[in-house]
């Protein structure tokens, strides 16, 4: 949703969506405490295309233009206010200020994904970094209502039970770097800078944005949109 709402934002701007680079069903790995094919870790992605996407986005002017998502991301529907709409215009033309003022023409990629933080060649690519972080049970209900349900253009419906066997544990799993986080250095917004002990200290500048209520969204837009003009200019 965040992604979706900056894209509307930023001109020239596309996102690449991780979900597009999950391997075939037969190539996912089976849990042996489920005996399901787990599509929420890290060998569940073809990181080698993701990682080939990222570094092409990044590197070939004008290619944001033209690059297309393999799938259709908006069978979830975003959500709309008429508050959110607004605020999309007036930070629309807030950006559109800005650039008018660059003596070059920019083009913005949208990085979505749930494991952008696990892997260095990944990470290194990302000019921002941020993470939106929610409780257990926000996630569940936002990961029922998205998958528990059959939708047009979808085949896969969860299992039951399959958010607290699967789900959440690879999630802790995977970021838990960042969940369990050492030192935590809030900043005036309320939101977190994050410093992370790994060998390159790669996410020292990693963003931490809460997400566990609606009324938090257009702020994190309006912080994004003031965290991307601010690294412009």
């Amino acid at each position: 949703t965040l992604a979706n709402w900056l894209q509307k934002i930023f001109p020239n701007s596309t996102i690449l969506h991780q979900d597009d680079y999950f391997k075939k069903r037969e190539q996912l790995p089976i849990d042996p405490m489920t005996n399901l094919a787990n599509g929420e870790c890290p060998e569940a992605i073809d990181f080698e295309s993701f990682i080939g996407s990222l570094y092409e986005l990044h590197t070939s002017f004008g290619l944001a233009k033209t690059f297309k998502p393999k799938k259709n991301h908006h069978i979830h529907h975003d959500i709309e206010s008429n508050e959110l709409n607004n605020l999309a215009k007036e930070l629309n033309y807030k950006v559109q200020n800005v650039l008018s003022e660059k003596q070059k023409e920019l083009n913005f990629v949208l990085v979505d994904g749930f494991l952008l933080y696990i892997n260095s060649d990944v990470v290194k690519e990302l000019d921002i970094k941020l993470f939106l972080e929610a409780d257990y049970d926000i996630l569940k209900k936002r990961r029922e209502y998205i998958y528990g349900r059959k939708i047009l253009g979808r085949r896969w419906v969860d299992p039951p039970n399959y958010f607290d066997k699967m789900v959440w544990p690879n999630y802790y799993k995977i970021n838990r770097h960042i969940i369990d986080r050492p030192e935590l250095e809030e900043d005036n917004n309320n939101n977190v800078n994050v410093n992370v002990n790994n060998n390159e200290n790669m996410l020292k500048d990693l963003i931490i944005l809460e997400s566990n209520s609606l009324s938090r969204l257009s702020r994190n837009i309006e912080f994004v949109v003031k965290t991307i003009l601010n690294t412009i200019q």
